[in-house]
This record gives structure tokens, sequence and C-alpha cells, in this order.
């Protein structure tokens, strides 16, 4: 795990507002992708990553916004735990944060994050539950666009199911 510390750091150095679009966007999806995946790698590095995601939930580029908002629900496990996971950061690693940074995080979960985990769940419902239909479009098009760069070859089993 510590050894993904310096991918996460630099990941969330890309997320930060003022930088490339297409960066920040394909760097928002990279997260939203791992952590659908494999939320155990992403899990312990949330404080990384919590406050450059939120930075860009109110970005005006609406692909970079649309990104941050997915990956902002995916890395506090919106869809399937509702609030816990959210509630568990602030009041551990987000217990640092500014007042008004972590007053307005909140406010985003309750009124934005709450309703979109919401139609997500709906939407997965609506799709047979848990496994349903399988991956929804646009989860297939983020796995298409993160396995396409610089078609790298990591080999048999390096991100198995075991």
């Amino acid at each position: 795990m510590e050894a993904l510390t310096p991918l996460i750091e630099a990941l969330a150095s890309v997320i930060q507002p003022g930088g490339s679009v297409d960066s920040r966007r394909l760097s928002l999806v990279v997260i939203r992708t791992i952590s659908r995946r494999h939320s155990t790698l992403i899990r312990p590095h949330i404080h990384l990553l919590a406050q450059p995601i939120f930075a860009s939930v109110r970005d005006p580029v609406i692909p970079v916004k649309l990104a941050a908002e997915a990956a902002f629900l995916e890395i506090f496990s919106v869809v399937e735990r509702e609030n816990a996971d959210f509630d568990e950061y602030i009041a551990r690693q987000g217990a640092s944060l500014n007042p008004t940074t972590k007053r307005s995080m909140q406010d985003y979960f309750k009124r934005v994050a709450m309703r979109l985990g919401g139609q997500a769940r709906e939407r997965k419902d609506a799709e047979g539950g848990q496994g349903g239909l399988g991956l929804s479009n646009d989860e297939r098009e983020d796995e298409r666009e993160v396995w396409s760069v610089g078609k790298v070859d990591l080999g048999a089993g390096a991100f198995s199911e075991e």
C-alpha cells in the first residue's frame, strides 16, 4: 500500500484546479475506476484525494465537474454505503480541515452527493440490483479510456480479483 502513495499524490496534484483540463479529467476517471474496482487501494489515501476532488466538483468545465462528482461518490462509496464513509472521513482525517472547507464539503455531500447516490442506487435497482446488467455505459467507457492510456501491459494477474 505504501508503494501507491507517490502515485496517489501525483494524481491528487494533477486534479488541482488550474492544470490541464484533459489531465485533470483523466486523473479523476482513473481514481473513480480504481476506487470502483479496488476500493481497498484508494481507501487509505482518501485524505490525499478528498480535497482536490472536492475542489473540482464546482469546476466550470463540465467534463471535469462530472468526473469529479463521479470520483467523489466512488471514493466515499455513496451508492453502497450512503454517508457512512464520508462521516468517518469527516470525523477522522477531515477533522483538521479548514472550517470553511469542511462545512462546504458537508453541505455539498448532503445536498448533491446523497441525491446523486440515490439516483445511482435507483438505476442499479432498475438494472436488477448488484451485478445487474454489468457496468453502466459511463463505467465501461471510463475503463476503456483508462486501459488505452499508454497501452501499458501489466502482465497477467496484475489486478486480479483474487
